[in-house]
């Protein structure tokens, strides 16, 4: 990781690891906690939003994290995991996607989470504390603490406690 863009991030704790070829753009909008490791691939892009990543946290290769976006504590990131913050408006349906306006919405990981590879977490979405997301899996609601959901879309599969 360039030394220049590491100095230039919000915040950056104790003990942060960055393998080859993280990049992380718009580092003046990223805050990291103290622990927290990106393996080689990571990419965050902030879209001029806040980027929050709490401590003891860890990213596996290749998650893509767009914000607006908050990461709570010990966080398991699986590889290829995506954090899709922002999205295109729907409408005038006969304007191409590109031209729409992009939409934001902050999703938000409590404490505790993992997130299995190839998960996508759809814009404006909460995970609460606790909880696991299986492989695969596209969250478009919110998750109440202490679940495991997956599918597409994913679905409640049982409660942790």
């Amino acid at each position: 990781m360039d030394q220049a863009v590491i100095k230039r991030l919000k915040h950056v704790g104790q003990d942060v690891e960055f393998a080859e070829n993280v990049r992380i753009f718009q580092p003046e909008w990223v805050s990291i906690g103290n622990n927290v490791q990106f393996l080689y691939g990571v990419y965050v892009q902030p879209c001029s939003s806040e980027v929050t990543i709490g401590d003891d946290t860890h990213f596996a290769p290749y998650a893509v994290l767009y914000g607006p976006l908050e990461i709570g504590r010990g966080v398991a990131v699986a590889a290829h995991a995506v954090f899709a913050s922002v999205g295109h408006a729907k409408e005038p349906a006969d304007t191409w996607f590109i031209k729409l306006k992009a939409v934001k919405k902050k999703i938000v990981v409590e404490d505790n989470v993992w997130i299995g590879a190839n998960a996508v977490i759809i814009q404006g979405v909460r995970i609460g504390a606790g909880s696991i997301v299986g492989a695969g899996a596209v969250v478009t609601h919110d998750v109440e603490p202490y679940s495991v959901v997956g599918g597409v879309p994913a679905r409640l599969i049982r409660k942790r406690r």
